[in-house]
């Protein structure tokens, strides 16, 4: 892997991870243009310093929320008390669903095909939440409404689903505003990213996933950095006043294209 490469795949991943567009499908397939020779443990162990570098941006753009979120059992703060269970219900599907099936979804539904596939489904998605209209806030989810939305991002695992997308549509299927269902969508990213990057890096010091060179390592962890706070701060302004059809209609004429030229 080159340093462009390493540049280009952190961008990547920052952007594609909170724009509803699935990182896991574009790095999929951005792999697969540049043909890479890279040993499999490195590709595993760089992915995911793709995502820490997610991440932290995420933390770093949602810190105020977060500490009312943990310091709200001991000050009395019912709202974020009650935001924080609903993230815990919403977040036991998708763990669940990572460590049961993440290994079989990675070997059958890795293929640039089922990619562009699942692409067209996270399109329709996009275009079915939308239709909902948009008048709650995320207070009006019940325990019941987060247990789906965090079904919504165990079926997100299925590189080429978007797990921002799914989410956030799931929400909006409850008639949560645009901007409300986004904020849910990405606190509900920190633990199931955590997560994952937590089990990662217990394959790493296992030495089931090895890391790059560290010029490699540094290029890609800042470059998603980077990139994951511009897509927060694009789509927190972004949905406010756009629909996220938008970006349904670029799945569809990236999988159309991807389809005539063969994949």
């Amino acid at each position: 892997m080159t340093s462009l490469q390493a540049f280009i795949l952190g961008v990547l991943q920052g952007l594609t991870e909170l724009l509803p567009v699935s990182s896991s499908g574009h790095l999929i397939l951005a792999e697969s243009f540049f043909d890479m020779e890279i040993d499999p443990l490195s590709m595993l162990g760089f992915n995911v310093l793709l995502h820490a570098g997610t991440l932290l941006a995420l933390v770093l753009c949602y810190f105020t929320e977060w500490r009312k979120l943990l310091l709200s059992p001991f000050t009395g703060d019912a709202t974020y008390r009650r935001l924080l269970i609903l993230l815990i219900i919403a977040t036991v599907p998708g763990a669940l669903a990572g460590l049961a099936f993440e290994d079989v979804i990675a070997q059958k539904l890795s293929s640039p095909l089922a990619v562009v596939l699942a692409f067209l489904v996270t399109a329709a998605v996009l275009l079915l939440g939308e239709r909902s209209e948009q008048s709650r806030q995320a207070e009006h989810l019940t325990g019941s409404r987060a247990l789906v939305i965090g079904l919504a991002q165990a079926c997100a695992l299925v590189p080429g689903l978007s797990r921002s997308g799914c989410t956030i549509s799931a929400a909006r299927l409850f008639h949560t505003t645009r901007r409300d269902a986004l904020d849910f969508s990405f606190l509900l990213a920190v633990p199931i990213i955590a997560g994952a990057t937590g089990v990662s890096l217990w394959h790493l010091l296992a030495g089931t996933v090895a890391l790059p060179a560290a010029g490699i390592i540094v290029v890609g962890f800042v470059s998603s950095f980077v990139a994951s706070i511009l897509a927060i701060r694009f789509l927190r302004s972004f949905v406010t006043q756009h629909s996220l059809a938008w970006f349904s209609w670029y799945l569809v004429v990236i999988s159309v294209l991807l389809l005539a030229r063969g994949l």
